[in-house]
């Protein structure tokens, strides 16, 4: 009943979250991974469900909580995708008549607003950015030195072919974001049974493939992120020096678990930024943020330490 209850309160707050723009699943960051009894103790073919749910990406359309006892489960999930739903459905299907599994499920999509106008708007965040009105060469935009009259009422305005650029833009930034956030949220539990000091023998090798192609695409998101954001930047603005690559307290290079739980770290939490630099909650600069890196440096520190984690892990083999 306290699961039952808890992931109820869960599933509600993340249902709220998806009705806010400026709160995207990349804030939710208890609702991810597994739950319940240790891999190890579920049955085999409870934990075949989760590696294939894993294996086949239906992680991104649909944000997912397994709970998993040693002869059922229970998934809670808000479909972002139906079709990612039905193929999860079709999985546990089979094992009905043999284990008991509940699956939960809210579909925020079938309760989206009606369509108006302002929807085809980009983000007032980018349309008022000057770097990529002068990227998507808007006609109506000049430089911010020029202060005649005319110049100053036409730099409200926004070209209808640029509004269209930057709307395309922005949705793509979010929906990269959301891929990668969503694809590191599980690296701990994948880690764990792959490469773990509880690592489970029957999965084990599948759990580090499934974990290697997570990382990729976690690594592949990152790089398409700051490639494009980058657009959206004073040139040089933000620059700060490449981290060194981590090590461990003797000197050596970091396991592939402790690697992993870093790249699920840093990932979420750089979403996290990428989301507030889409939907800002205030005109003023938080000065935890100018304590950090730069987030085009942070978004290329992370796609290198995803790439460097396919050569860690297979020093570990």
């Amino acid at each position: 009943m306290k699961w039952r209850l808890l992931f109820s309160l869960v599933l509600l707050v993340i249902g709220s979250a998806g009705r806010l723009p400026a709160q995207s699943a990349a804030a939710d960051k208890t609702a991810a991974g597994v739950r319940g009894t240790p891999l190890r103790d579920v049955a085999a073919p409870l934990r075949d469900v989760w590696l294939r749910f894993h294996e086949t990406d239906l992680c991104l359309g649909l944000d997912t909580v397994f709970v998993f006892q040693p002869k059922g489960m229970e998934i809670w999930c808000r479909v972002e995708d139906e079709k990612s739903y039905q193929v999860l459905s079709a999985l546990v299907e089979p094992l009905q008549h043999s284990y008991r599994i509940e699956l939960y499920a809210t579909h925020p999509n079938r309760e989206k607003k009606p369509y108006t106008p302002e929807d085809n708007d980009p983000l007032p965040s980018l349309s008022n950015n000057a770097e990529l009105r002068l990227y998507f060469r808007d006609p109506f935009y000049r430089s911010p030195g020029t202060d005649d009259l005319e110049s100053l009422l036409r730099r409200d305005n926004i070209d209808p072919a640029t509004k269209h650029s930057m709307k395309l833009f922005g949705d793509q930034i979010l929906e990269w974001a959301q891929k990668m956030e969503r694809l590191s949220r599980d690296l701990p539990s994948l880690a764990g049974a792959g490469y773990g000091a509880n690592a489970v023998p029957g999965i084990q090798n599948r759990a580090r493939g499934v974990c290697l192609e997570h990382v990729r695409d976690v690594g592949k998101y990152a790089e398409r992120l700051a490639e494009n954001l980058s657009h959206a930047f004073p040139r040089g603005a933000g620059r700060t020096p490449s981290p060194a690559p981590a090590k461990n307290a003797r000197g050596g290079s970091v396991s592939p678990f402790d690697s992993a739980l870093e790249i699920s770290t840093k990932a979420q939490d750089l979403a996290q930024r990428v989301v507030v630099f889409l939907y800002p909650q205030a005109h003023t600069v938080n000065l935890a943020d100018l304590r950090q890196p730069g987030l085009i440096d942070s978004l290329k520190a992370l796609q290198k330490t995803a790439s460097n984690f396919e050569s860690n892990s297979q020093k570990s083999r």
